[in-house]
């Protein structure tokens, strides 16, 4: 009889055990999940994406040199690191952002006429055809905090879907914290 009352003592302890544990563990997840879902960075990562129930990062010593032009008011700028199958590209067209450094556009308000803000990501891993692994950010917010020759902040939530895929849109989200 003892022996059954130590070994319900030690179920019981490893149960409470367990089930600490695992509270524990969702509230790590949930933080992650919320610092994701309000653009926070969780490391040193020159930009952060979710999407597709993913988290896409490119990290401020990865970047490659950031193919960029800034010219007539045309900026071009891709962030691209070697290995990773994501990239970044945003493009600024008649914005007159080069005066302020900083605007926020509504898309797809903005681009009402002609585009002048495109937002776009490339996934080589997304299994889908050639076209759709480009992903354009067809609704929301971007926020650009600060743009210069050589930096970049920059916070967007939305939504998207593949370049030719018609319906379909899913939440995307970001932050871009770049020196190039």
């Amino acid at each position: 009889m003892m022996h059954y009352r130590k070994s319900y003592f030690h179920n019981y302890l490893f149960s409470i055990l367990m089930v600490g544990t695992l509270l524990f563990s969702c509230k790590n997840a949930e933080k992650k999940e919320v610092a994701a879902s309000t653009g926070e960075l969780s490391g040193n990562f020159a930009v952060e994406v979710t999407m597709e129930n993913k988290v896409f990062h490119i990290e401020q010593e990865d970047l490659l040199p950031v193919k960029r032009t800034f010219a007539n008011d045309s900026i071009l700028l891709l962030f691209r690191a070697d290995g990773n199958p994501f990239q970044l590209n945003l493009n600024l067209t008649h914005t007159n952002i080069l005066d302020d450094q900083s605007a926020e556009y509504s898309i797809p308000d903005a681009n009402a006429g002609k585009i002048k803000v495109d937002l776009n990501f490339f996934n080589a891993d997304r299994n889908v055809k050639r076209t759709n692994k480009r992903i354009v950010f067809k609704k929301g917010i971007i926020t650009i905090k600060k743009l210069t020759a050589n930096k970049l902040e920059m916070t967007f939530t939305g939504e998207g879907s593949g370049m030719i895929e018609r319906d379909g849109n899913f939440p995307i989200s970001g932050k871009i914290n770049a020196s190039y």
